[in-house]
């Protein structure tokens, strides 16, 4: 992801959109992009603020199983990716793909080996 621009800067660029200086021209002075410049003008013409909107938090369709997986995994440990994909296919009607619980279990810090 791209690195935020100080508010400074941005300061820098509204204030001079705000003085007269069309949007292009403060990129163009400022070496923003005209898009980003644009953007941060309006933005604080509409709602008085240059700043980004906050991200939203992304979420995931398996932290709904959170508990079940948890119990699941203690319960019978051995089990592999693929067959938890297809007991919740069974038992919630839910279809994932095994990848999808893989990546699920490496984001919460969870590890899914088999063990010989």
């Amino acid at each position: 992801m791209p690195k935020k621009y100080d508010a400074a800067l941005r300061d820098r660029v509204v204030g001079a959109v705000n003085r007269g200086i069309s949007a292009r021209a403060a990129a163009a002075q400022f070496e923003v992009g005209v898009a980003t410049a644009i953007r941060w003008a309006r933005r604080w013409r509409e709602e008085g603020t240059h700043a980004d909107p906050p991200r939203r938090q992304r979420t995931f369709k398996l932290d709904a199983y959170a508990d079940w997986l948890t119990a699941l995994r203690e319960a019978e440990p051995e089990l592999s990716c693929q067959s938890v994909v297809d007991r919740l296919a069974e038992e919630h009607g839910e279809r994932f793909h095994e990848t999808t619980l893989w990546y699920w279990l490496r984001r919460n810090g969870i590890t899914h080996k088999k063990r010989r």
